[in-house]
């Protein structure tokens, strides 16, 4: 998985923010807090986001003798690993849970790169802090505000690096601007109940499983059912894949309908009456008019037309 990156900004956080201070030993410790606990970000591309005090309960505090192994997080100066600071194996970058967020410890080493930064932070020419991240499967929690907006909270998370960083690089997000618009007008249909919902696994699913996980547990809490319906083969590597991926969540049914059945033939086969397709190719469901599926690679996120599609499944089942 391609790790995320996250920059925070030493007035964000006030006097939490970077900072340095001189040991007992004579040697310098850089800390700060990032990323703060249940903050909204900036818009990241799309949504907005905040870390759970959960994210990082998996990491913070782990015993070196743990089964899991011990915790390697490293400290790096720009995210680049030929500028290495520190790491958690041998006791010179500390996380901890604080407060208001994570907060990490650095001890720098008594190199150039060291003697540098703790000379830019105590200038407050370096004040920026960045970690690199990636998110569980079950990790993220998706909703939307009042006004509509999306919101992702990270709830359980692998920290790769934590760095001081030069200036802040655009933030990067494995959500893409289609899924999110998809889960959005699939939401929104959600909303009413007693629908029967299928949602398509490569590409749709795959795409961004957090999305997905999240609209699962939304649609079937409203009294809505949601099935998978896909072209894979029938295979048992394939059945084990799609078991895994569905196995905490209330998938009524899973059907491999395999390369050269189409999807709705599938559907009618097992008895299941579809009243909304989630797709990224809804050329698959042969009878299909647009207006009533979901395709994540366009913009079909509209409240109105996502309401107009419920009305006329309704005329047409009636």
């Amino acid at each position: 998985m391609q790790p995320e990156r996250r920059y925070l900004a030493v007035s964000d956080m006030g006097d939490e923010g970077l900072g340095i201070e001189t040991r007992a030993d004579g040697g310098t410790t850089l800390r700060g807090i990032s990323p703060p606990w249940d903050s909204l970000s900036v818009d990241l591309g799309g949504f907005r986001e905040k870390f759970s005090p959960t994210a990082f309960d998996k990491l913070v505090g782990r015993h070196k003798n743990d089964p899991r192994g011990p915790v390697d997080v490293v400290g790096l100066f720009n995210h680049e690993d030929s500028q290495l600071l520190a790491r958690t194996t041998n006791g010179t970058l500390r996380l901890s849970k604080e407060p208001r967020g994570l907060g990490a410890e650095i001890d720098l080493p008594d190199t150039q790169l060291g003697r540098d930064l703790a000379v830019l932070v105590r200038s407050k020419t370096l004040f920026g802090a960045s970690f690199a991240f990636s998110v569980a499967a079950d990790g993220e929690q998706w909703t939307q505000d009042e006004k509509g907006n999306a919101i992702r909270t990270v709830v359980d998370a692998q920290l790769y690096d934590w760095s001081p960083v030069t200036r802040p690089a655009y933030p990067s997000s494995s959500v893409g601007i289609r899924s999110l618009e998809a889960w959005k007008a699939a939401r929104a249909v959600a909303a009413q109940n007693g629908l029967t919902i299928s949602l398509d696994y490569d590409q749709t699913y795959t795409a961004a499983p957090g999305l997905w996980r999240s609209f699962i547990q939304d649609a079937t809490a409203r009294g809505n059912r949601v099935v998978c319906i896909t072209r894979r083969e029938d295979s048992e590597k394939n059945r084990e894949e799609l078991r895994l991926a569905f196995a905490d969540l209330e998938v009524a049914q899973t059907i491999l309908a395999g390369p050269e059945r189409q999807k709705r033939d599938a559907a009618a086969a097992a008895g299941i009456a579809v009243d909304i397709w989630i797709d990224d190719r809804p050329e698959t469901i042969p009878g299909q008019p647009e207006p009533r599926a979901v395709r994540p690679s366009t913009l079909l996120g509209l409240r109105a037309k996502a309401a107009a599609t419920v009305a006329r499944l309704r005329i047409n089942a009636e």
